[in-house]
């Protein structure tokens, strides 16, 4: 489905749900007067954005294209608003398929694709551009970051290697090739790689912060927690707004058995959906149900709208509602897709649940054959009668 076609879906769908709510005796009226119906401020645009809108519709070319989408996906991040990746990749679909389209559109249509969950078409755009300069180091640094999410580690750690001996910033080719190794079975050799790096408040602050947070991970996996919160915790004060690296911390925190200290970390406003799903885990009473129900209307939304569905949260979700074949059902696709450290904890959890031998087993055997390793992991499962 191409874009207009989304987009005239998406106004049929709204057209007939508000006109079933209109001729509907029980239509919902909030309760709460503090509820939010729209931002409209969020969504306004501001007097840049309006601009940089204004030069795009008078002439929309490659460069207003990607000045556009790079402004939207920005947003999206900065205000934790999925619906500027939308925007951005309605704008940066057409100008990456006219002939001659520039490397800095399609790489940003490819990360609007990656946010979608369309891995292998994002890699396939990333190839695409590599075959044309092999030097292109932002097409490197995606095309490996969506290997690894895939669990491709040997081309990631190809990608990665080619990037440190490039002479990138050196702290983000260090860590992307010691998460690729860490994947492959190279814990230790990885944590060693990334303990004798000695990290310079020089380097700019998003480099820091994913060089910390990818140390954090490796000290996570090898049981390692109180090493492991202090640097998501200092990667998070680095980078705010990076809901990956919260997420991650919180995850941590709940594991280490402190989820007073994890609701507090997530109690933020306009939280994403990873992190609603886990503030739901951990709180408490009328905001438990408040959150399960904020989180349970964006997945029924998402399906609603054909999005690619997030799976994992799905899967959390129904893990904490006690649904186990739900929870192992979702946790198996999203498996398919990507299969980063929460997804192979979800997985075996939600395998764990249903009592899904099937599911147990396809996880172990991906697990023997990476040599992937994860202390928590390893522990669901020696604590778990097999079968």
């Amino acid at each position: 489905m191409g874009v207009p076609a989304r987009l005239l879906f998406v106004l049929a769908l709204a057209v007939a749900a508000y006109s079933r709510a209109a001729a509907a005796s029980d239509r919902f009226l909030p309760t709460d007067p503090h509820f939010v119906v729209a931002n409209v401020r969020q969504a306004a645009p501001d007097p840049a954005m309006r601009a940089l809108i204004a030069l795009w519709r008078a002439a929309p070319d490659d460069g207003a294209s990607a000045a556009l989408g790079a402004a939207f996906l920005k947003r999206a991040g900065d205000l934790r608003e999925p619906m500027f990746v939308g925007r951005a990749e309605a704008v940066l679909a057409a100008a990456a398929s006219k002939p001659g389209a520039s490397a800095e559109v399609r790489r940003l249509y490819a990360e609007t694709l990656q946010y979608r969950h369309e891995f292998k078409t994002a890699e396939s755009l990333l190839d695409a551009l590599l075959q044309e300069s092999s030097r292109d180091a932002a097409a490197r640094q995606q095309r490996a970051s969506v290997r690894l999410v895939r669990g491709d580690f040997a081309g990631a750690r190809a990608d990665c290697a080619q990037l440190l001996a490039a002479g990138g910033v050196q702290s983000v080719a260090l860590a992307c090739l010691a998460e690729a190794m860490a994947g492959a079975g190279q814990l230790p050799q990885a944590r060693a790689l990334l303990d004798a790096y000695p990290l310079r408040d020089g380097e700019p602050a998003e480099a820091r912060a994913y060089f910390l947070a990818v140390r954090g991970e490796l000290h996570e996996r090898g049981a390692d927690s109180d090493r492991a919160i202090a640097d998501y915790a200092a990667a998070l004060m680095l980078t705010p707004n990076a809901d990956a690296v919260r997420a991650a911390l919180a995850d941590a925190l709940i594991a280490r058995g402190s989820p007073a200290e994890a609701a507090e970390l997530l109690a933020i406003e306009r939280p994403s959906l990873a992190l609603a799903v886990r503030h739901a885990a951990c709180a408490q009473g009328a905001e438990r149900e408040r959150l399960r129900a904020l989180a349970t209307g964006w997945l029924d939304l998402e399906a609603a709208r054909g999005d690619a569905l997030h799976y994992r949260e799905a899967a959390l979700l129904a893990l904490e509602a006690g649904e186990g074949e739900r929870a192992v059902a979702a946790a198996r696709a999203n498996f398919r897709m990507q299969r980063e450290l929460p997804d192979v904890r979800v997985l075996a959890r939600a395998a764990l649940a249903a009592h899904d031998a099937a599911a147990r087993h396809e996880l172990e055997t991906w697990l023997r054959d990476t040599g992937f390793r994860d202390a928590v992991t390893e522990k669901l499962l020696a604590n778990a009668a097999p079968g």
